[in-house]
């Protein structure tokens, strides 16, 4: 009856009318995907070209001077201030929204067509076979519709190159998906996690004298010191700080401040002089914001069956912000006077020229 192993179970029922034998009750033992996983809620929020307007008038309105410049020299307070202020517009303009997620969702279900199959179980409900036949027709042609949308908007982002959008849709429909690897073992794991990525922070690697001023084995001495020479910090201008956000990318996510890069992209041209204000100040003063070293280190395994604490690789989720200082990131030049202001820890050691990032914890 079956080509499947055990796909079936069968029970015993007594005999129909006069029959002379039992009938076999068999039932599918598969149980269907979405009674296997429980649904989940996620919040989005639901941006919107009207919203990044909204937030753009926002800023562009703000008195940036009171809020930032008002503190002086105490970049805690200032950092501190503008991210909760950004924080505060974003909650108001955009605001967030608590989906449910089925498991058997195919990914052209929307609201609309939710409605249309709400009606259809009420018509069974109450078994009314007229309305049963038109909310068929009703459903069936909302589907289609829903489909036909769905396969365009696959053709727009094809015709766009926006090649990630399309795999993505095509690994929903065809139930290609990865198998996710999530570790569930425990605080308990996670504790034993946190020592293994925080080695480095021992209390002899604390003690370990700072480079000298002539920098990492390889790359030249820098002969213009401003600790030596008296010479002043490098300065940032507000097109170089405008020119590094356009560069964020907006599918990523937000850091421990609880800035999205979107926010910051969409921005740039409002956000750029008050976050030039407190990089500069960051230089002058030799100091950065505790808030945009603050990081989340999160395990990410380098296998598909993870057995030692050496079979994850430690990924860092920071502030956008400070992952998109000028001084830190290009041009070159700027980099090398980085070693005398000692706004590089020792630790942090992608913050040097002629290193990587595999060799710099998290500080």
């Amino acid at each position: 009856m079956s080509n499947t192993k055990e796909a079936y179970s069968a029970s015993s029922l007594p005999p129909l009318d006069r029959s002379d034998h039992n009938l076999v009750h068999l039932m599918p033992t598969y149980t269907p995907l979405v009674k296997r996983q429980a649904a989940t809620t996620r919040q989005v929020r639901r941006w919107s070209p009207s919203a990044e307007d909204t937030l753009r008038d926002c800023f562009a309105t703000t008195e940036w001077s009171v809020l930032v410049s008002s503190h002086g020299e105490n970049i805690e307070e200032a950092v501190e201030v503008m991210t909760d202020y950004m924080n505060f517009c974003l909650d108001q303009v955009v605001p967030l929204k608590t989906v449910k997620c089925f498991a058997n969702n195919k990914p052209w279900i929307s609201w609309e067509v939710k409605e249309v199959l709400n009606k259809k179980k009420r018509a069974y409900k109450d078994k009314d076979t007229e309305r049963k036949k038109e909310v068929q027709r009703e459903v069936k042609n909302c589907l289609n519709k829903a489909k036909e949308a769905h396969g365009k908007k696959l053709e727009g982002k094809l015709k766009d190159n926006n090649m990630r959008e399309v795999w993505s849709g095509m690994k929903t429909i065809t139930g290609c998906s990865g198998k996710s690897s999530v570790v569930s073992e425990g605080p308990h794991k996670a504790e034993e996690l946190n020592l293994f990525f925080n080695r480095f922070n021992s209390s002899s690697a604390i003690s370990t004298p700072p480079l000298p001023p002539s920098g990492p084995p390889g790359c030249a001495p820098d002969s213009a010191s401003p600790s030596s020479s008296g010479a002043s910090p490098p300065v940032i201008t507000a097109d170089q700080v405008r020119s590094e956000l356009r560069q964020l990318h907006p599918r990523k996510a937000a850091g421990p401040d609880g800035v999205f890069p979107r926010l910051l992209k969409a921005c740039a041209d409002e956000l750029c002089e008050p976050l030039q204000h407190v990089f500069n100040l960051s230089l002058q003063l030799e100091r950065v914001p505790s808030l945009w070293k603050t990081s989340c280190i999160m395990p990410v395994p380098k296998k598909t069956r993870p057995c030692e604490l050496n079979d994850y690789r430690p990924t860092l989720s920071s502030s956008p912000a400070y992952s998109k200082l000028p001084a830190y990131s290009k041009p070159p030049p700027l980099q090398t006077k980085l070693l005398p202001c000692r706004l590089a820890p020792p630790l942090q050691t992608k913050l040097l020229p002629c290193q990587t990032l595999s060799s710099s914890p998290a500080d």
